[in-house]
């Protein structure tokens, strides 16, 4: 067993990285001001790490990684077809980071050909994965030091620049609209780590310091990242949209520092990816070793990596809302099943076989009730988010608050009838 602590340094190392950093970009790119900007990081980061914090909580208690979990709550065959969401959700951030690490390690050791620098991460982060959850533990815990003193740097570096950030004012959305999507994909960010908890808390030794050292460490770090992206994207006056190129404009003569920060997160993030990638494949049924499902992740992250990265940053945003919209009803779901249904001091790890349509019809519900709050602003605009919200999407929301308090209202109408079905 390993001792708790381990997570804070795990979960703070793999948000302490580009990806983050590349959020607080937004409410500059949107005109939000500097105050409102803050606030919905705090927001965001608090709400998303309690989640990921409470869902951590069912490792230990089961040993199991958090996708099992879900064949009790949904049902051996609903399960699977989770698992193969979640399958496509971290090859989806084992792609981002990838690409956005490539943008550092491009510009730090000077390689034109972006196509090189893809393949040299890859590989990195292959060899790290494959090693290991001992291995991932203590680069994680190292990663926690190198990064954390680089992002000190960068942000003693814009107090030097601290007229220019006091004084920044923008306008260009109105700023209701611009906090509301500024939250959400904060938001969307830390809370999408939830589906990969317990596939690191089961190592570890059981009690309550498992949430507050996965929820401490996911969310000082991704609000340390975010404010200093918020804060580059402000010194740089005019965001170019490639935050590697805009941070080492800014560090400027000490831009090499801030490089390694960007691409040494992006690894430290995809180390953990690519792990829980082979075990969602696992999960879901697939006859193979995790090491074989390992060499298979990363070789599809390669390719879409190559493909995507010329015309990346500009859908970076779409992409966080539609990839999470799957999770909260999800983990609404979860947490109801392992609070409130199966109670925390009683939990079991028994399997339904089939289908557990509390589960399913909760989850569906929550789905389907949240699609007129969705914006993703590429393909869809939810009615009552055009109408009524000018734009900002709350499906995430509301999909987890009606999926969680529908699942033990459904689950106690079945075994009502369930009961009364055997007495006859």
């Amino acid at each position: 067993m390993h001792k708790q602590s381990e997570l804070f340094f795990l979960w703070f190392a793999s948000n302490l990285t580009i990806g983050d950093f590349a959020v607080g970009f937004i409410p500059v790119i949107l005109g939000l001001n500097l105050y409102l900007s803050l606030l919905a990081f705090l927001i965001g980061n608090l709400l998303g790490s309690a989640m990921v914090g409470i869902v951590s909580l069912s490792g230990p208690k089961t040993g199991l990684p958090q996708m099992v979990l879900g064949f009790r709550a949904f049902g051996l065959k609903f399960g699977k077809a989770m698992s193969v969401l979640q399958y496509i959700n971290t090859l989806g951030w084992l792609t981002v980071n990838i690409v956005l690490a490539s943008f550092a390690f491009s510009l730090a050791f000077h390689l034109g050909n972006y196509i090189v620098s893809i393949i040299i991460l890859a590989i990195i982060i292959f060899v790290i994965s494959f090693s290991g959850r001992k291995t991932i533990s203590y680069f994680e815990r190292s990663m926690s030091a190198v990064l954390g003193l680089i992002f000190i740097f960068i942000i003693v570096s814009g107090i030097y620049h601290s007229s220019s950030i006091l004084n920044y004012a923008s306008v260009s959305y109105p700023s209701g609209i611009a906090f509301g999507i500024t939250l959400a994909t904060s938001f969307s960010y830390i809370m999408s780590w939830a589906p990969y908890a317990s596939d690191y808390s089961r190592f570890n030794e059981d009690g309550h310091g498992i949430f507050y050292y996965t929820f401490l460490g996911g969310f000082i770090a991704s609000i340390w990242s975010e404010i200093a992206g918020m804060i580059v994207a402000i010194i740089s006056l005019n965001p170019s949209g490639n935050p590697a190129t805009d941070l080492s404009s800014v560090l400027h003569p000490y831009g090499i520092i801030g490089l390694f920060a960007i691409f040494l997160g992006g690894i430290a993030a995809d180390a953990i990816n690519l792990y829980s990638n082979s075990i969602s494949l696992l999960t879901a049924g697939i006859k193979i070793t995790r090491k074989q499902a390992s060499v298979l992740g990363i070789i599809i992250a390669g390719i879409l990596s190559l493909i995507t990265y010329a015309r990346f940053y500009s859908f970076y945003e779409d992409f966080l809302f539609i990839l999470d919209y799957w999770i909260t009803p999800w983990i609404g779901i979860m947490i109801s099943d392992f609070f409130i249904v199966n109670k925390l001091t009683k939990f079991r790890t028994d399997i339904i076989p089939g289908f557990n349509y509390a589960g399913i019809i909760s989850y569906l519900t929550g789905l389907l009730l949240s699609i007129p709050f969705m914006d993703p602003g590429v393909v869809y605009e939810g009615i009552i988010s055009k109408l009524y919200l000018g734009g900002v999407d709350v499906s995430y929301y509301v999909s987890f608050t009606v999926a969680l308090l529908m699942y033990p209202v459904i689950t106690k109408i079945i075994n009502k009838r369930y009961i009364s079905n055997n007495a006859k």
